[in-house]
């Protein structure tokens, strides 16, 4: 549980070395946030009806699109920090932008 932590507590820290333990507990902590979030809406969608479910649904929504952008800054934090423990630069993070295909 420390590790997945870690990455909130160097919240902007972009520079040093990151273990691939906090990197995948981190990223595991993420998928679980978001599994988490899809029982509860499919759960409350469900129970509430259509009518209902929209007036809940919204702030639910609200509340995960504010975490998700909270977590960008610490994932590319930790994806930088990860990528200098491989003696790579952070701004390879930035070949992910080119397209493919």
């Amino acid at each position: 549980m420390e590790y997945m932590i870690m990455p909130l507590k160097r919240y902007a820290d972009f520079e040093g070395r990151s273990r691939r333990k906090e990197y995948w507990m981190f990223q595991l902590g993420i998928f679980l946030l978001y599994i988490a979030v899809a029982v509860v809406t499919g759960v409350l969608g469900a129970a509430l009806g259509d009518t209902a479910a929209g007036i809940v649904m919204v702030p639910l929504l609200l509340l995960l699109l504010l975490v998700i952008l909270a977590i960008i800054v610490p994932a590319l934090a930790v994806s930088v920090r990860r990528l200098h423990d491989q003696d790579k630069s952070g701004w390879w993070l930035l070949i992910n932008l080119i397209p493919f295909g």
